[in-house]
């Protein structure tokens, strides 16, 4: 658990029951898929499953950089290939991650001075 979501819970009213999550009666839930669907249902959200929350985490971890092998260790993967099933990364992610190698030869090569570009003619390579 993060810092985020410690101080999330340490800031909840406590209640009489000793239960964090529980009905206005007192009644700790019993099933957590069924008060998922009612929420998503009370705000109006369709087409969204609970394991759709874990793609959602391994994804986001993925675009903040994090590690495939931390990941993998936080969803309790045995392998990391399953756990690539669950980085699909966004189309916007991608292109910044191409654009670091744009930034890269942009430090070593003046784009401006057209001698060091090296070109390609038919199936020969020249430098020109």
């Amino acid at each position: 658990m993060n810092d985020y979501l410690t101080n999330i819970l340490k800031n909840i009213k406590k209640n009489d029951t000793g239960y964090l999550f529980c009905n206005k009666n007192g009644k700790p839930y019993r099933n957590v898929r069924k008060s998922f669907d009612s929420a998503l249902k009370k705000a109006e959200i369709s087409n969204f499953k609970f394991h759709d929350l874990r793609h959602t985490f391994a994804s986001n971890l993925v675009m903040a950089g994090v590690d495939l092998t931390i990941v993998k260790e936080l969803l309790g993967h045995k392998d990391v290939k399953m756990t690539l099933r669950y980085s699909h990364l966004s189309p916007n992610h991608k292109k910044s991650a191409t654009e670091v190698i744009g930034n890269i030869m942009d430090t070593y090569m003046d784009t401006r001075d057209k001698s060091k570009f090296i070109h390609i003619k038919n199936a020969g390579v020249a430098q020109g």
